[in-house]
């Protein structure tokens, strides 16, 4: 899996009141206009990206307000709604699936590419607000937080927590022994199975 960092302002922050919309391969969702004319000229053709019929189900399930690839929270602790998306590209031979981070930064917006996949619908992203250590000079006194989580893939969960200007990849907070349960989580899809060697 490949990952890449990148920093880019966007023009005028709009953050009007919005219902969520759980349609995920709507792109007219409740993000900000601002963004959505960033994505449309960085991403020609861009949708949000579609994800498995069980991921829906286990978003449903769990009552939640927002798409599996869409999703609203303060990352950075400065009061301001911050956006992620997990998008794909189509365009035939640059098919791609990009999950990007969209931070308020006064009138604009400030953009960092988490990851860049190939397109698998196995992938969704959550918000964990939970107690971390934070570096300094009181390790031993948590911070409570909102993390960014990607979930599903064969390699499991990966978990991003907004850390002195920038996004960083960082242990699961969660208690191995006693996972989340409200966290939709689906089985990871099986592996492929060995092509057969002719005799």
């Amino acid at each position: 899996m490949q990952k890449a960092w990148a920093f880019y302002l966007v023009g005028s922050l709009a953050l009007s009141a919005t219902v969520w919309c759980a349609d995920p391969g709507n792109p007219a969702s409740p993000l900000p206009e601002s963004i959505r004319a960033t994505l449309d000229q960085e991403y020609p053709g861009w949708k949000l990206a579609p994800v498995t019929p069980l991921i829906q189900k286990a978003y449903k399930q769990q009552k939640t307000t927002h798409a599996p690839s869409l999703t609203a929270a303060d990352f950075d602790g400065d009061g301001k709604r911050d956006y992620a998306v997990q998008i794909v590209l189509n365009t035939p031979g640059e098919e791609e699936q990009i999950i990007i981070a969209f931070l308020a930064r006064g009138d604009h917006f400030e953009e960092s590419i988490l990851q860049s996949m190939g397109i698998d619908p196995h992938y969704s992203l959550w918000v964990l607000r939970t107690a971390l250590d934070e570096t300094g000079a009181h390790p031993e006194n948590p911070v409570t937080k909102n993390v960014l989580m990607v979930l599903g893939g064969p390699i499991g969960d990966t978990v991003y927590s907004y850390d002195d200007g920038k996004f960083h990849e960082i242990t699961s907070p969660e208690d191995s022994e006693h996972p989340d349960s409200t966290i939709p989580r689906v089985a990871p899809p099986p592996d492929p199975a060995p092509e057969k060697m002719e005799p």
